[in-house]
């Protein structure tokens, strides 16, 4: 197995070989059992598979959470092998996916990038979808698999999709959790022992408002948690919010027509964690 810096060095390889369709997993690195699930996943649905490490500086608002990023790549490559030996790995070099100087395309997607996760990380799904887009252009992949646990991100990438009108699929992937029901996450990495196990309030927090939501008026459900993150200096509660599942629009009562999720971000000794799940 080999790993190419430059796609032009793919395109060459896959030039070469007679496949039905192609599949890509776009990863930022630092692998974890979330990232081999969406291999195994691509592995299976699709004849040839991508799967690209780079840590895309343009979804970074924060230089210092850029730099902390955890990465391994050689471990990753290990793990990657694991899973698929015959897996194409792309770790590209910067020039290879921006020119000088490195700055994030401009997207009209309707707004979606600009809520929730996007209040708080202004630009970052700009980013996000600058490298997305780059990587959908290169290798025109018929499909490509994402987590749910950046389900804001799927929605964003798929927004991008229709827009632009690029012929890829997405295939989410359910998000894959620790055994105390952390979801997976690079970051988790950067967390002492004791802190990544007390963290499990993260999801258990989630799950009490999956609990409440049929016999509570949701701004009870938010004020509960609020007073549970108040409870436990640990952790900060940066924002947990209750939202219709395709929009993300806010609701303020339970409507037994519309599918809602829970999105919430918490920082735990300066690193910062999300979750998000469906509510019913």
């Amino acid at each position: 197995m080999r790993s190419f810096n430059h796609s032009s060095e793919i395109l060459r390889l896959l030039k070469k070989k007679e496949y039905k369709s192609l599949g890509l997993v776009p990863t930022m690195g630092s692998l974890h059992e979330g990232h081999t699930k969406l291999i195994e996943k691509c592995s299976m649905k699709c004849d040839e598979t991508i799967v690209s490490i780079f840590l895309n500086p343009t979804q970074f608002t924060n230089k210092i959470d850029l730099v902390n990023y955890p990465q391994s790549i050689k471990k990753d490559i290990q793990i990657i092998k694991k899973v698929n030996k015959n897996a194409i790995i792309y770790t590209p070099v910067v020039s290879d996916l921006y020119s000088s100087p490195v700055k994030a395309e401009v997207f009209d997607l309707d707004g979606i990038d600009k809520i929730i996760e996007g209040k708080f990380r202004k630009g970052h799904f700009q980013g996000v979808a600058t490298v997305v887009k780059r990587l959908f252009k290169k290798f025109s992949p018929d499909f490509a698999f994402f987590g749910e646990k950046d389900y804001q991100q799927i929605l964003v990438i798929e927004k991008l999709i229709k827009k632009y009108d690029l012929k890829v699929k997405i295939k989410s992937v359910l998000t894959v959790r620790e055994e105390n029901g952390l979801a997976m996450s690079s970051r988790n990495f950067l967390l002492d022992k004791e802190t990544r196990y007390d963290a499990k309030i993260i999801y258990e927090s989630l799950c009490i408002a999956k609990k409440m939501i049929k016999t509570n008026d949701i701004s009870q459900i938010k004020f509960f948690i609020g007073e549970l993150f108040l409870m436990t200096k640990k952790f900060d509660l940066e924002y947990f919010c209750i939202v219709e599942n395709r929009s993300l629009k806010e609701v303020k009562s339970f409507n037994s027509k519309l599918k809602l999720r829970a999105f919430i971000s918490v920082k735990a000794k300066g690193v910062r964690l999300i979750d998000n799940i469906a509510l019913f």
